[in-house]
């Protein structure tokens, strides 16, 4: 079963398929922060490439031009719906994208990362399903698992090796890191304190934000602390991440949710 929520992502594909500045103006963008100068010549570099395509013939760059009023007409837009950011430095504007943007615009230009798996545990004992799965079966390959928990149960004595827990000759291995919420924050269902669901959505937030550039990030909603699981839903929503819950570990077998940023089809 498939399940949709709206996102950035029928927005940013209706604006690169209308203009294609704006489509240069967030590739460039996807590799880091920009001037405006660096996206006007990106920009004059399509159009005098689509020019000599188009017209089979030497086109000389110099008599292409991208005026200013070009150029911030489509990053005004392109603020405007929320999808890049600029700031003032020195003589020069810096653009950005905004990080909610930064997965839909990957998915947009397919522009692909590699993977992190950002989760949570109830209990030390649920990493043994999920590193055997993960470490085998578990569909794309990620580098980097992200395990937020309830400090004060994964304390105590409670080992973090996850590499125990995977079946020898597994095809796949990754590096781990664990962001430990203390329980005022995180909440223990079975004592009866929810935490503070805003403290966890900004704690996990600042991995995320940490992330973001360099990777693509999956959400998992399969277990952990009620008060995790829902700032990671809420985050996952924010930022249109991909999502999946996992209903029971079965090998080959396993069977999950995936829930997806919706994709709308265009209209005529």
């Amino acid at each position: 079963m498939v399940m949709f929520w709206p996102s950035g992502d029928d927005i940013i594909n209706k604006e690169i398929e209308g203009v294609r500045a704006r489509r240069i103006i967030l590739d460039q963008l996807e590799g880091g922060p920009r001037t405006g100068s660096e996206l006007r010549e990106s920009i004059r570099k399509d159009m005098a490439a689509r020019q000599v395509t188009s017209k089979g013939k030497k086109v000389d760059p110099k008599k292409v031009k991208v005026t200013d009023p070009k150029l911030y007409f489509n990053t005004t837009h392109l603020e405007d719906m929320g999808i890049i950011r600029s700031w003032r430095e020195s003589q020069q504007r810096v653009f950005s994208l905004e990080p909610k943007a930064v997965h839909p615009v990957r998915r947009a230009l397919g522009i692909s990362k590699p993977k992190v798996f950002l989760t949570s545990l109830a209990l030390p004992e649920d990493a043994r399903l999920l590193v055997a799965w993960l470490s085998t079966e578990a569909s794309p390959d990620i580098k980097l698992l992200r395990l937020v928990v309830e400090q004060q149960r994964f304390a105590r004595g409670v080992s973090k090796n996850l590499k125990k827990h995977i079946p020898a000759k597994a095809p796949r291995q990754w590096e781990s890191r664990w962001l430990e919420l203390p329980i005022e924050i995180a909440g223990d269902n079975e004592g009866g304190l929810r935490g503070n669901l805003m403290s966890t959505y900004t704690e996990i937030e600042k991995v995320i934000l940490e992330d973001t550039p360099e990777r693509d990030i999956l959400v998992d909603l399969s277990s952990g602390p009620p008060t995790i699981v829902l700032a990671l839903s809420l985050l996952a929503m924010e930022y249109s991440l991909p999502a999946i819950h996992v209903q029971r570990y079965e090998g080959e077998k396993t069977s999950f949710t995936s829930v997806l940023p919706r994709r709308e089809s265009t209209r005529v």
